[in-house]
């Protein structure tokens, strides 16, 4: 025969300040990633545009019709991000 024994488990509280400090950290957080957002939107065409072009130069040797695709398809978005 088995025994287990369970040990109630007192209710513990939040250390003081805790709630003030997560309220404090998730604003700070908040005013970040606002202030980030305009510099990663002007970022992410020029990184989208290399792993492209990456994508495109594993493929030259497999499907070279799929790799001229993928180097046309990054000039366009390319020359349309520049030209706004």
């Amino acid at each position: 025969m088995t025994t287990v024994t369970v040990n109630p488990v007192s209710k513990t509280q939040a250390p003081r300040g805790a709630v003030w400090a997560a309220r404090v950290a998730s604003a700070l957080l908040r005013a970040v990633a606002q202030w980030m957002a305009p510099r990663a939107a002007a970022a992410a065409p020029i990184a989208d545009v290399a792993q492209v072009r990456a994508l495109a130069r594993m493929h030259l040797n497999s499907d070279p019709g799929f790799a001229a695709d993928l180097f046309a398809a990054a000039d366009r978005h390319e020359s349309t991000h520049h030209a706004s």
